[in-house]
C-alpha cells in the first residue's frame, strides 16, 4: 500500500510540476494600467499586475525570468519578476517609450522612445540606462539580431528602418521601407526581416545581405505586428482595421489566406509548442488562440481593458 500511495504522490508531484512549467503570456491592458498573466496550459488568466500608465509594449527576457513592460503615459518602464508575479522595480525613461526588446543574452533592453526620436539601452543588471541613440521619426519597432550585433528600428513616419552597430552604438544602415512601418521581426534563417506597414497595407521584405527592400508583400488593412512561423513556413502579420490575421506563404512570399479574429488586434506571439498562435484584440478586450495547423480560432481568453500586447510577450518556459 505504501509503494501505491508513493507512485501517486509523484504523480501527482509530476502534474503540478508540469503545469507550472508551462508558459506564461504576458498580456499590455493599455485601459485598465495592468498586466494580466495568461497559464497558456489552461489559456486563463491567473493574475493580473498593476504597472504604469497606459502600458503598451512588452518582452520576456529569453531565460524567461522577467518581464518587461513600456508604459508611454508615465514614461517607464515596469520590471516583472516571473517567480513572484510582481513589479521589483520601474525605470524612469525618455516621453514616450513604446516599442521594447532584448539582447540575446539578456543583458540589454532596448526601448524605442515614440516622442523622443531615441532608442534607450538599459543595463539589465544595473536597471539604469547606459546610452541613448538618435534615430528616425516615431521610432515603432524593434528587433535585436540573434547574435546581438544589431539592432533593427522601424521609423513610422520616416518610413525606414535603421540598422545599429551594437558594438559601437551607432546606426550603420537606412533602409526606405513602405508607408508607416510599425511592428517589425527578423527571420535569420532566410537574412530577411520584415516590416508591417500601417499606412501602405503591405509587408515589406529586407534582404539583411543586400540591405534592401526586395519585395512588398499586400495583407489587410493596417498591419501592425508580425510572427514568423519557420516550423510551417509562414509570417502572420495582424492587420487593425481588417479584424484578421493575414498568412503569408514564407516560401513564395505571397499572402495566401486570412483569419478572423477579434476587434483591432495588435500584438501577436508563437507559443514555444509552435502549435498555438495567441493574438491580442485591442478592442475587444480578449486574446484569439489560433491553431497553426487548422488555421482557425480554438479559443478565446478575456483580459483586461485595451489588451495590445505589443512585443514579445509569452515566456519561453
Amino acid at each position: 500500500m505504501s509503494v501505491i500511495k508513493a507512485v501517486i504522490s509523484f504523480l501527482v508531484l509530476s502534474c503540478n510540476c508540469a503545469l507550472q512549467a508551462q508558459p506564461y503570456a504576458f498580456i499590455t491592458n493599455q485601459g485598465s494600467d495592468s498586466v494580466s498573466v495568461i497559464d497558456t496550459y489552461q489559456n486563463k488568466v491567473i493574475k493580473t499586475i498593476p504597472v504604469g500608465r497606459k502600458p503598451a509594449g512588452v518582452v520576456v527576457s529569453n531565460d524567461s525570468k522577467r518581464v518587461y513592460i513600456s508604459n508611454p503615459e508615465s514614461r517607464d518602464i515596469s520590471v516583472i519578476d516571473t517567480e513572484s508575479l510582481s513589479v521589483i522595480k520601474t525605470i524612469n525613461v525618455g516621453g514616450g517609450p513604446l516599442a521594447i526588446a532584448i539582447s540575446p543574452n539578456d543583458e540589454s533592453l532596448y526601448v524605442a522612445d515614440w516622442y523622443e526620436d531615441n532608442v534607450y539601452i538599459i543595463d539589465t543588471d544595473s536597471l539604469t540606462v547606459r546610452i541613448k541613440v538618435n534615430v528616425g521619426d516615431s521610432p515603432s519597432g524593434l528587433i535585436a539580431d540573434p547574435n546581438g550585433l544589431f539592432l533593427y528600428v522601424a521609423n513610422r513616419d520616416d518610413n525606414t528602418v535603421m540598422i545599429i552597430d551594437l558594438n559601437d552604438n551607432i546606426i550603420i544602415n537606412t533602409i526606405k521601407v513602405g508607408k508607416a512601418p510599425f511592428g517589425i521581426a527578423i527571420d535569420s534563417e532566410r537574412k530577411k526581416l520584415y516590416s508591417a506597414n500601417v499606412q501602405s497595407g503591405d509587408v515589406s521584405v529586407i534582404d539583411l545581405y543586400k540591405k534592401k527592400t526586395i519585395k512588398h508583400v499586400k495583407v489587410g488593412d493596417f498591419p501592425y505586428a508580425i510572427e514568423v512561423d519557420k516550423k510551417n513556413n509562414r509570417i502572420f502579420v495582424t492587420n487593425q482595421r481588417s479584424n484578421t490575421v493575414s498568412v503569408i506563404d514564407r516560401n513564395i512570399l505571397k499572402t495566401v489566406s486570412h483569419i478572423e479574429v477579434g476587434e483591432y488586434p495588435e500584438g501577436i506571439s508563437l507559443h514555444p509548442d509552435k502549435n498555438r498562435l495567441y493574438v491580442a484584440n485591442w478592442f475587444d478586450n480578449m486574446i484569439s488562440v489560433i491553431d497553426v495547423n487548422s488555421l482557425e480560432v480554438v479559443d478565446e481568453i478575456g483580459t483586461e481593458d485595451g489588451c495590445r500586447a505589443y512585443g514579445q510577450f509569452i515566456s519561453k518556459h
